[in-house]
């Protein structure tokens, strides 16, 4: 029986991890597939950006809209469909030159394919036992196949005659059917705890607000990583540093992570949390003060080791609170927008302000979303055991 649970157990966070993947990993690697894309269809940069957009809003749409749908769905029949989709649109894209055609593969596919999947890996990570270390591994699976992915681009360009980095997506949906034989059958369950008692309108309300305080931290990454290579150069560090400096803070940012996945629950989520958002904001204030390749470099992993770490606690604190796991999908989108209202925020002050306004920002979303977290924190560990999801 120990066996066989720690099988089911392997299995769902094999699964969680490629619907994350999946899910989220065209995040990472949007920067060179945008670039291939210009150079291949001669689209100007205000059509790229739109078809960047087009994407995360699909992707935040999706994860939306499964607040309503996750309980009354087939779950398996939705990765399955999910999958499919996510494959079948990557390869329409794939052979698309028009800029209308293009917006519509791209946001259909955030939409039915990325957003539906990165939204169930939500669901599938956050019923395991320890949805902390589950998210940690997770997320340390994107980032390591969105940098592989960076790297291997040129390669599978020049193999693929363009829209190379669109293969190993195409490839990795194509998976998802096959692996979806691991998802539960029937629809999402509602909450094992009995209405009445207090808990799950104080857990809602906590996990709502938990949330909330998700989109808000989710801003000041956003602010910082839009412009991040636009701040650098104003320094006077050549681009290609600043690009190579970008590369390497991605890959390291891996450890952060890694140190969650390692760590899992044992120091609870109040101090990681806490620490992680403090070294965001002195990892800012010492890419502001960078004036040249090594400390530049050195800012920019110890600022993604943050990034990575605080994530994992803050998506375990939300499906540890959410008794009912109907919130737990919207994490995608409390990501996906909070990331996108920093960078448009963080764009407006920087053209009327200028670079420097843009460290005093991300503290500002930083320690707004830390305080929003609080009152989830204080409940947190005390009601995890009653309020941690089920199959």
């Amino acid at each position: 029986m120990v066996n066989t649970a720690r099988q089911s157990e392997t299995r769902q966070i094999i699964l969680g991890c490629l619907l994350y993947t999946a899910g989220s990993a065209m995040l990472y690697v949007l920067p060179v597939y945008l670039a291939d894309l210009g150079s291949r269809t001669g689209l100007n940069e205000a059509q790229l950006g739109t078809i960047a957009a087009t994407e995360n809003v699909g992707i935040g749409l999706a994860s939306v809209l499964g607040v309503l749908w996750f309980a009354l769905v087939n779950r398996r029949a939705m990765v399955i469909l999910a999958g499919c989709a996510c494959a079948l649109l990557n390869i329409g894209a794939l052979f698309a030159h028009s800029f209308q055609a293009l917006v519509a593969y791209r946001f259909l596919n955030g939409l039915a394919g990325e957003g539906v999947l990165f939204a169930l890996a939500f669901q599938v990570l956050g019923a395991t036992r320890n949805p902390g270390r589950s998210f940690g591994i997770a997320l340390t699976s994107v980032v390591a196949a969105g940098s592989v992915i960076l790297a291997a681009s040129p390669y599978l360009n020049r193999a693929s005659l363009g829209g190379g980095s669109l293969l190993p997506l195409i490839l990795l949906c194509a998976v998802i059917p096959f692996a979806g034989r691991w998802m539960p059958e029937g629809r999402a369950p509602t909450s094992s705890v009995v209405p009445g008692k207090g808990l799950v309108s104080w857990s809602g309300r906590a996990a709502l607000l938990s949330l909330l305080a998700m989109g808000v931290w989710f801003a000041a990454p956003g602010a910082f990583w839009t412009f991040a290579e636009d701040a650098a150069e104003t320094h006077g560090i050549s681009g290609a540093m600043v690009a190579t400096a970008l590369a390497v803070g991605n890959v390291v940012g891996l450890l952060g992570s890694l140190a969650a996945a390692w760590q899992g629950e044992r120091w609870g989520r109040s101090y990681p949390i806490l620490g992680a958002t403090g070294g965001l904001c002195l990892f800012v204030v010492s890419f502001a003060h960078s004036a040249s390749f090594l400390p530049l470099t050195v800012a920019l992993c110890g600022f993604n080791i943050c990034w990575n770490y605080a994530a994992v606690f803050q998506m375990a604190q939300v499906v540890t609170l959410d008794v009912t796991g109907r919130l737990s999908v919207g994490i995608a989108a409390a990501q996906v927008f909070g990331f996108a209202g920093g960078g448009f925020i963080s764009g407006l002050m920087i053209y009327r302000i200028g670079f420097g306004v843009l460290t005093s920002l991300v503290a500002l979303c930083a320690v707004v979303g830390l305080v929003l977290f609080v009152p989830g924190l204080r409940q947190g560990m005390a009601g995890s055991d009653s309020c941690s999801p089920q199959d």
